[in-house]
């Protein structure tokens, strides 16, 4: 019998933190899985690693050359016959019940697009809860808290169907972050679940090394943020959002991109961009609509303080969110 859910790890020299999200899948109460593990041509010890695990759910792809990552996805995808996937990045980890929650909700609700888990997002020692919504919400309802800051979705917490990911097609060569390319066009399909549970974790700031996302170009970052929310915006629109909620959806929108570029000056300067490679990018970004006064602070921060000082703000200020949220 074929299993409902792929729990697909694609991963490229990074053995130490495999091991984790690995064996966190491997941990799952679900018996309806299946594991698959692409190696993307690594040269460290990933090899020798996978080689000690054994498991019928666990399924090993060592590619002797390495694709871009985007063409790794697109070659994972073609690999997978379950119904459902989640994509675990191997610096993130999962809860031991995610699979079966995951799955009762896709078996109660046939009819939602895709559907994501509570989440920690990990700053260093920090657990921040994310922001979930209701069980099933309507697209529309989900978009409209998500710019307005109310939802988060970390890919590594989402499911879709495999069918619905293979008809958006390939992520183009030009697009950066290929998580929301997918699930902002799948959650129009259909209503969008939600499993309230933080049952994944995902690594913003961790010792050693930080999530790949945040040392991305911040003007293409940008471009993109901003490219996504008008995509998101027209099939809003034509999904028969009313003018009020166009405008707030369009003045939410501005407000997320210019927030999330804000933050890309930050997550630059601390992977180790120097200040004035960021301050060149100050005046091409200042064309985005949207920006406030902290948008402002941000941009500032990061071009007047130490590296090290900036890791500790955006610590200091998950902390000081956690206890909001708790």
């Amino acid at each position: 019998m074929t299993p409902r859910l792929t729990i697909a790890i694609p991963t490229f020299n990074r053995a130490d933190l495999l091991k984790n999200a690995l064996e966190s899948a491997l941990a799952q109460t679900s018996p309806d899985i299946e594991i698959l593990v692409s190696d993307n041509g690594s040269t460290d010890g990933t090899k020798t690693l996978l080689a000690r695990y054994e498991d019928p759910r666990l399924r090993k792809i060592r590619r002797e050359t390495t694709l871009p990552r985007a063409e790794h996805g697109t070659y994972i995808f073609s690999l997978i016959e379950t119904e459902l996937v989640l994509i675990l990045s191997d610096d993130d980890w999962i809860e031991p019940d995610f699979s079966i929650e995951i799955i009762r909700l896709f078996t109660e609700h046939p009819e939602i697009s895709f559907a994501y888990t509570g989440c920690f997002e990990h700053y260093d020692d920090v657990e921040l809860p994310a922001l979930v919504g209701p069980r099933i919400e309507t697209p529309l309802d989900f978009f409209q808290a998500h710019y307005a800051g109310q939802r988060q979705v970390s890919w590594c917490a989402s499911v879709t169907r495999v069918l619905d990911i293979r008809a958006c097609g390939p992520q183009p060569v030009d697009r950066m972050i290929g998580d929301m390319f997918f699930w902002t066009k799948i959650a129009f399909k259909g209503p969008v679940g939600c499993v309230a549970r933080p049952l994944a974790h995902y690594s913003v700031l961790r010792p050693g090394g930080d999530n790949e996302s945040r040392t991305l170009p911040i003007l293409s970052w940008g471009n993109e943020v901003r490219l996504i929310a008008r995509e998101v915006f027209a099939r809003a629109a034509q999904a028969g959002l009313g003018e009020a909620a166009k405008a707030a959806l369009s003045r939410d929108m501005g407000h997320y991109t210019t927030r999330s570029l804000a933050n890309q000056f930050i997550w630059a300067r601390i992977a180790g961009t120097s200040w004035l490679a960021c301050l060149v990018q100050v005046w091409p970004c200042l064309r985005f609509s949207g920006w406030t006064p902290g948008n402002f602070a941000r941009v500032g921060a990061a071009l007047l303080l130490p590296r090290k000082t900036l890791r500790r703000i955006m610590v200091n200020a998950a902390a000081k969110m956690a206890r909001a949220r708790a």
